[in-house]
């Protein structure tokens, strides 16, 4: 009987589970785009094979999380979050950094700078004459818990990893075969 349990503990891991319990941690997190040494110490992480690695945990005001992409120099990130059902919030992090709501079954246009209560890092431009941007292989979310205001938000990724030149090397969703306008088989990540 304890193999059959373990085995099926692989399999559900391995398929990806939709509910995590988000651990609480007091260290503090700089939002700056490095894992310095015992920011993520304490945080539960979930692999995307082959293009990036999830982290997330909380404290008593925020709710961090961060993308680390594995194999390309930099990333651009969609962070969708539902706090409730009927609300999906688009929160984007790249050279800018965006918000935006559900409204009827689309996304209105981006209206940029207008994040309130939540921070990420932004790439840092290298060049204006050829628009190239330092790498940012890792991004980090800073979202204050009163934000969303509930204990249990459903979550969503839209990662696009970009190559040393800037361009687009691949555009990864996870959960997997997710929509952007509906919470179906959308991550749960559980606050309390």
């Amino acid at each position: 009987m304890l193999p059959i349990l373990f085995l099926l503990l692989i399999v559900s891991q391995a398929a990806g589970s939709d509910d995590l319990h988000v651990p609480q941690t007091s260290s503090a997190v700089m939002i700056d785009g490095v894992f310095s040494e015992g920011e993520w110490q304490h945080a539960v992480s979930i692999d995307i094979p082959g293009t990036a690695r999830l982290y997330f945990q909380r404290s008593a005001d925020f709710v961090y999380i961060a993308v680390q992409y594995t194999k390309s120099p930099s990333g651009i990130v969609d962070l969708y979050v539902s706090p409730r059902e009927g609300e999906i919030f688009d929160l984007h992090a790249s050279a800018k950094l965006a918000e935006r709501q559900l409204r009827g079954n689309a996304f209105p246009a981006w209206s940029w700078w207008n994040n309130c209560d939540w921070t990420a890092n932004i790439s840092r431009v290298d060049s204006f004459e050829k628009r190239a941007f330092l790498p940012a292989p890792i991004r980090e979310y800073q979202i204050r818990y009163s934000r969303f205001g509930s204990n249990a938000w459903r979550v969503r990724f839209e990662l696009t990893a970009m190559g040393v030149n800037n361009e687009t090397q691949a555009h990864t969703i996870f959960p997997r075969g997710t929509s952007d306008n509906s919470t179906t088989r959308w991550l749960q990540l559980n606050l309390e």
